[in-house]
């Protein structure tokens, strides 16, 4: 496939206008999609959620906070971001690099100090055309991640590689199951993979030739709540019963699973407020575990430190999206289903998003397409689901919008490309084919 030629299935992006209600932004946050209303398995797809109309158009919803709704957008107005490269001010994109990521990188909140890359091999699985190695990375002197690399069969000399970025599907018992298969895996994963994705990706990435590093990711899979752990009389009330249905159903099983998810959901809250309290962010972990991922690919003898991409679904695009905006060594990405200007989220889309991914504060300097600019002159693809009802589409759009102004700006528009699909929000077999071609090109 030509990579200039978007594909028959997806539609190029528009350029437009904006209006100065269009341009407000959400306050001090960045948001994630709680996709248990999203990315459902085909055999139990979500109900169809109609997206509200515009504002000041007849039959838009009201407020969701309707009393506050202009105080929220005041603020919101008053915080607009101003350090856009696309502010006047900026001629010189390495300047505006040099002013904007320590910025982000400090509303992150966590930069603990690198541990050395001491590594351990705790596994090797052989499969069809590839070896998964279980390897554990430390991370801070409080934890560590344990790594999935998978290695093409009869590799030679350096590769490139990409790091596979789960989604969050409300799906807590699950990391980097989700996006590579386990030969005795329950039926409910399977069901979900192939609703949100198709296929184990991950797999069909390293089978075209990348070494490909998943990890899971904070809260979630072997990294989730502990909720058997839990103090039975401390446990909220408003869980209680899923709690004590998790306690008497067999660890694995479909009950199990169903009810540790709800359980876990409801503590994101808990969770966010004490990472906030203990004065880090929920995204700032992420990003520097994530991080940590990259110096590890980069440390390996296969694979080229030149030539490392990222790939993400929701949180997985999120994380992908902020993976760029801190670490220059990621040359090639995909977002897909998280791109969105927040002109339309104050509204209406903010009670669809979970606690995982606040930076206060940050919205003031730059919105999402801004910190996923500071990519650039890296390759950045961004995917869109037209049936994605976590995002009004117009801010969908006008983020790609910003982006391929700011990619022009720079002098290198044919380094961005936008597309969206006609799908809820997923990453199914064609997208996958499309981020790949993508990481062909510019890997």
């Amino acid at each position: 496939m030509n990579p200039n030629t978007l594909p028959d299935h997806a539609t190029p992006r528009r350029r437009h206008s904006l209006t100065r209600r269009q341009a407000l932004g959400v306050l001090g946050a960045l948001t994630l999609p709680w996709d248990d209303l999203l990315a459902q398995a085909a055999a139990n797809p979500p109900p169809a959620v109609p997206a509200p109309a515009p504002d000041g158009v007849a039959g838009a919803l009201p407020p969701d906070l309707p009393n506050f709704h202009p105080m929220m957008e005041w603020i919101a107005q008053e915080n607009s971001p101003r350090l856009s490269f696309l502010d006047p001010q900026w001629h010189s994109l390495e300047q505006w690099k040099k002013t904007a990521r320590p910025v982000f990188r400090q509303h992150l909140s966590y930069q603990p100090a690198p541990q050395p890359l001491a590594t351990e091999v705790v596994g090797r699985d052989a499969r069809d055309g590839f070896t998964i190695e279980v390897v554990k990375i430390p991370a801070t002197p409080a934890y560590h991640l344990t790594a999935r690399v998978l290695l093409p069969a009869g590799h030679r000399g350096r590769l490139p590689a990409v790091v596979a970025l789960h989604c969050h599907s409300g799906r807590y018992t699950w990391g980097h199951e989700k996006v590579l298969s386990h030969p005795d895996e329950p039926p409910a994963l399977t069901e979900f993979r192939n609703g949100a994705y198709g296929r184990p990706w991950a797999e069909a990435l390293v089978r075209r030739g990348y070494v490909v590093i998943v990890i899971d990711a904070f809260y979630f899979g072997a990294r989730r709540l502990r909720v058997e752990e839990l103090v039975p009389a401390r446990v909220f009330s408003e869980v209680r019963e899923h709690f004590a249905a998790a306690r008497a159903a067999a660890p694995d099983s479909p009950a199990w699973i169903a009810a540790t998810n709800r359980v876990c959901g409801f503590y994101e809250h808990l969770t966010a407020k004490t990472l906030f309290a203990a004065g880090a962010t929920w995204p700032g972990l992420h990003v520097w575990d994530d991080m940590r991922t990259v110096d590890y690919l980069a440390s390996r003898p296969e694979v080229d430190p030149a030539r490392i991409g990222c790939v993400g679904l929701s949180i997985g695009g999120l994380r992908a999206a902020h993976l760029i905006a801190a670490d220059p060594r990621i040359k090639v990405a995909s977002v897909t289903g998280w791109m969105t200007e927040f002109a339309s989220q104050l509204r209406h889309h903010l009670r669809s998003h979970t606690w995982m991914i606040y930076i206060p504060g940050l919205y003031r300097s730059l919105d999402l397409p801004d910190a996923a600019a500071l990519h650039a002159p890296g390759a950045l693809l961004v995917q869109q689901c037209r049936r994605d009802t976590l995002y009004p589409l117009p801010a969908m759009q006008a983020a790609v919008d910003k982006l391929a102004r700011i990619y022009t700006k720079a002098g290198i528009p044919q380094r961005f490309r936008g597309t969206f699909y006609d799908e809820p929000h997923s990453f199914k077999p064609p997208m996958q084919d499309e981020a790949f071609a993508w990481l062909d090109r510019w890997l």
